[in-house]
């Protein structure tokens, strides 16, 4: 009994600490990469009507206050994924990003992975086959789901990402 206890215990310890995430998948080039855990971080650009995202299966450095500044990773078991959209609410510019289905407004989805120092991307003349739906929007924080798949490449999973920079 108290070995069970234990168990449970534990398991939502590292549920509640952010160990890990079964149901974020990510496929490069038919290989599966491990996201154990998940950093996410996100700005918007009202100036450019456009919301970026970077969800990471480590902890990346961001030099400025846009994720724009993260360059592809070049080390081994690192890899993130990078999710730009156009805004779905672009009359207000400093809450240009709302919940909601914005599928039809993604820019560019690319996977960088450090196993192979190279990335796959999955903007197409910015007509990117997939489905991203934002479901909360914060002060601080941007929820979603997003189901893209390029070839032999493919991501999908709810995300969540801390807001870094929200207005110009």
């Amino acid at each position: 009994m108290r070995k069970v206890l234990f168990i449970i215990v534990a398991a939502m310890l590292a549920a509640a600490c952010g160990g890990g995430s079964s149901s974020w998948a990510v496929k490069h080039k038919g290989k599966d990469v491990t996201f154990a855990k998940t950093f996410g971080y996100a700005n918007f650009r009202p100036d450019l009507q456009q919301g970026q995202i970077v969800i990471a299966n480590f902890e990346p450095e961001i030099k400025s206050e846009s994720v724009m500044g993260i360059p592809d990773t070049q080390k081994a078991g690192e890899a993130f994924v990078g999710i730009y959209f156009k805004t779905n609410n672009q009359a207000d510019y400093k809450n240009s990003v709302k919940a909601g289905d914005v599928s039809d407004n993604i820019g560019s989805v690319w996977i960088s992975n450090g196993d192979t120092k190279d990335r796959v991307s999955f903007a197409e003349s910015g007509k990117t086959a997939g489905k991203l739906v934002i479901t909360e929007v914060t002060e601080t924080t941007i929820k979603g789901n997003i189901s893209v798949t390029k070839g032999d490449s493919s991501i999908s999973g709810p995300f969540e990402a801390k807001i870094i920079k929200k207005t110009p």
